[in-house]
């Protein structure tokens, strides 16, 4: 193949640029991994090794689709161009060459629950959770909060107290955030610039570059410091705002970067017409946004879009469902796997994927970021980790603090502080305190989980694969049937509990989602559909105070950028669909189930006894400008096609 075939005369530039700097604003859709891929091949056309040619992006899923990009190249060497994350080219950098052990840390990554219980040690010190939660992100952007800033040590007094403190639960606990990898070796590499710890490329591109916050753009110029790089993003696709990554990061890099070729893709060969008026209509209620419009294909048909709305999430599903089973029933060669179903919480998501199960569709939800966030999930994969490794430190800390607000902070402050200075793990206090050869006061609760541990893990001893998912996680509690299901999955294969528990830790840390070819349909959270697209795509919970989800208590400012980020996620997920687009709301929910979910009512009503939510559409609905359909009933929706 020759590495020109089927490009534009702007592809074609940017493929065969020779610059050492180059920057491509390009919209969804718009081929700008294509000519990331084409530009990799004229390189090692012209003679660049391939191991010398290093290419990024920020998930786990678009490093793989650069990796098999790569394979079908038909490019000699293509497959040696090495193809990862940052996060992952971290890890492997930090373990050759023992960083953790000279730097004093550990390469145990914290999951979403033992965070919580890191930030409840810490908050009474630092003014409380949600304060402690924003420091921590600050410190894994390594402090470098807003575009201009640059990374590095904290800057103010309050921001070296946190990090102090910070560090010592993190070494204590014998842990890591999984956001430090890339500030740990910032950090190491600046201190020791004779050190070997990255390699040295010729060649650095980079996918999707809004998604990288400062201390992640300061490694790639390291990386590419004896080389090439090429910057590819969307500005209007910046959706990692919590992670200090902003969308200036790619609209300025020419300014920062004199000298460099800059081009905007801007045609979209992924979204029918009417789809990518509707996108433009959207993202253009932001002042701030970039005015490059998408451009439609010359000669594309329009796509189809229904904008539905149900009397409950109960009906949403069913009706969602019939649609989905229509929908393949007439394409009987389409692979399941395009079919993408986007939902801003998980109830609306999962009660679609029961539905489809109920009509003998193969789907699989894929909210990983909440496979762990109720007690249920949580209680048994902490009791797993413990049942493998009973000295973790981490997880016996989350084992004393789950399911109680306060996380039993002061209770284990003081057996902490008793371990330290007798130099016994908090367990063996705990045990010792159990047998009543010591005393410390105010420790009753922590002592009861401690007993409740020591009980529930003998049930479990000898147990493995099936029986042990079983035991940990009942088969009848929804809370934990994400969770469940990975480990039901992972067990049929690897049924021993270390297997068992190594392998879960990889699907929740390092999550990869199917092919669009594969046999499943794909349930997920808006943020998950990144860079990914199918030929139906169903949007679903599209409800005031979910999509967009923006926080009262935020001052105006931060209100008005969160709004900003949030029509943004909404601009990716609408701009997924190849060919059928679905957008649905409800109209009510159990109050109690809004709540839960952070989706504050419109109002409250009372039936048989029950309390219920009022919910309203999403009002970022009504910027998808003329090209979007009247919004329907969902009965007479499903009476109009016949489902």
């Amino acid at each position: 193949m020759n590495w020109r075939d089927g490009l534009s005369d702007v592809q074609v530039e940017i493929a065969e640029s020779p610059a050492s700097l180059v920057h491509v604003l390009a919209g969804p859709g718009t081929g700008k991994t294509l000519a990331m891929m084409r530009r990799i091949a004229r390189m090692i056309d012209g003679g660049t090794a391939p191991n010398d040619i290093l290419a990024i992006s920020f998930t786990r899923t678009a490093a793989r689709d650069l990796a098999e990009q790569l394979l079908n190249l038909g490019v000699d060497g293509a497959t040696n161009v090495r193809a990862t994350t940052l996060h992952s080219l971290c890890f492997s950098a930090l373990l050759i060459d023992a960083v953790f052990d000279v730097t004093g840390r550990c390469a145990r990554p914290l999951v979403s629950y033992e965070i919580g219980q890191l930030e409840n040690d810490l908050k009474v010190q630092f003014g409380g959770k949600r304060k402690v939660t924003a420091l921590r992100e600050a410190y894994e952007a390594a402090w470098a909060r807003l575009q201009y800033e640059q990374p590095g040590a904290p800057r103010s007094q309050s921001d070296l107290a946190f990090e102090s403190a910070l560090l010592d639960w993190l070494r204590y606990h014998r842990a890591m955030l999984i956001g430090e990898l890339v500030p740990i070796t910032l950090r190491f590499v600046q201190s020791n610039p004779r050190a070997a710890v990255l390699p040295a490329y010729r060649a650095v591109l980079v996918d999707e570059y809004q998604d990288l916050n400062k201390a992640d753009q300061a490694l790639v110029e390291m990386l590419a410091s004896q080389g090439s790089l090429t910057v590819i993003g969307d500005d209007n696709q910046s959706i990692y705002r919590f992670r200090h990554a902003n969308p200036e990061g790619i609209r300025i890099f020419p300014a920062e970067h004199p000298g460099t070729l800059a081009r905007v893709f801007d045609e979209c060969r992924r979204c029918p017409p009417n789809i990518v008026a509707m996108s433009n209509s959207l993202i253009g209620h932001d002042p701030s946004a970039r005015p490059v419009p998408l451009k439609p294909q010359f000669g594309r048909a329009p796509a189809t879009v229904h904008v539905v709305q149900h009397a409950t999430i109960a009906d949403e599903a069913d009706a969602v469902a019939a649609y989905v089973d229509h929908y393949l029933t007439e394409r009987p060669s389409l692979p399941l796997g395009q079919v993408l179903v986007l939902s801003a919480r998980r109830m609306f998501g999962h009660a679609i994927r029961d539905a489809l199960l109920r009509r003998k569709r193969n789907a699989m939800s894929f909210f990983w970021e909440d496979a762990l966030d109720t007690a249920s999930a949580a209680t048994g994969y902490c009791l797993l980790t413990l049942l493998v490794s009973p000295d973790d430190r981490t997880s016996y800390r989350a084992w004393l603090g789950i399911e109680l607000p306060d996380g039993n902070a002061a209770g284990y402050r003081r057996i902490r502080a008793y371990a330290e200075t007798n130099k016994l793990e908090p367990r063996a206090v705990c045990e010792q305190l159990a047998a009543g050869a010591i005393q410390l006061p105010h420790t009753s609760r922590v002592l009861e989980r401690h007993k409740e541990l020591e009980t529930k893990l003998a049930t479990l001893v000898g147990l493995e694969g099936q029986a042990l998912v079983d035991a940990l996680w009942n088969p009848s509690d929804q809370e934990s049937a994400t969770i469940r299901l990975a480990a039901q999955t992972i067990a049929l294969t690897e049924p021993a509990p270390q297997d068992l528990a190594a392998r879960l830790l990889e699907v929740i840390t390092q999550p990869e989602l199917p092919h669009s070819s594969s046999d499943v349909i794909r349930v997920m959270s808006l943020y998950k559909s990144k860079g990914l697209t199918a030929e139906l795509v169903v949007v679903a919970g599209c409800v005031a105070g979910a999509i967009p989800t923006v926080s009262k208590d935020l001052p105006p400012a931060e209100a008005d950028a969160a709004l900003r980020e949030q029509r943004r996620l909404f601009y990716v997920a609408v701009t997924r669909a190849k060919d059928t687009l679905i957008l649905s709301s409800v109209v009510q929910l159990p109050l109690a189930a809004a709540l839960r979910a952070n989706i504050p009512p419109a109002g409250v009503f009372r039936r048989n006894g029950e309390s219920f939510a009022r919910l309203a559409a999403s009002p970022l609905l009504s910027e998808l400008g003329p090209d979007a359909p009247t919004t329907m009933k969902g009965a007479d929706w499903r009476t109009q096609l016949g489902i």
